[in-house]
């Protein structure tokens, strides 16, 4: 991997070193992992969203009193 040094006289490109590498992959990693618990987070609310919807039908609300109560 490598990094641009801009400076006024030029750009200058620089190899990293094993120590910013390992940083880069650790940035990487600990991203995809937040990313896949985001996605996991608003799967889930999805999901309590519409067993909350279907609970409400078995108790016999319609849809239109269902939308009313939910705001939407």
């Amino acid at each position: 991997m490598k990094k641009l040094i801009i400076r006024p006289d030029g750009i200058e490109e620089i190899d990293l070193t094993a120590e910013e590498i390992s940083q880069a992959e650790t940035n990487d990693a600990n991203f995809q992992l937040k990313l896949q618990q985001e996605q996991a987070d608003k799967t889930a609310e999805e999901n309590k969203k519409a067993s909350g919807k279907q609970k409400l039908k078995d108790l016999g609300l319609d849809d239109d009193e269902i939308q009313a109560i939910m705001g939407i």
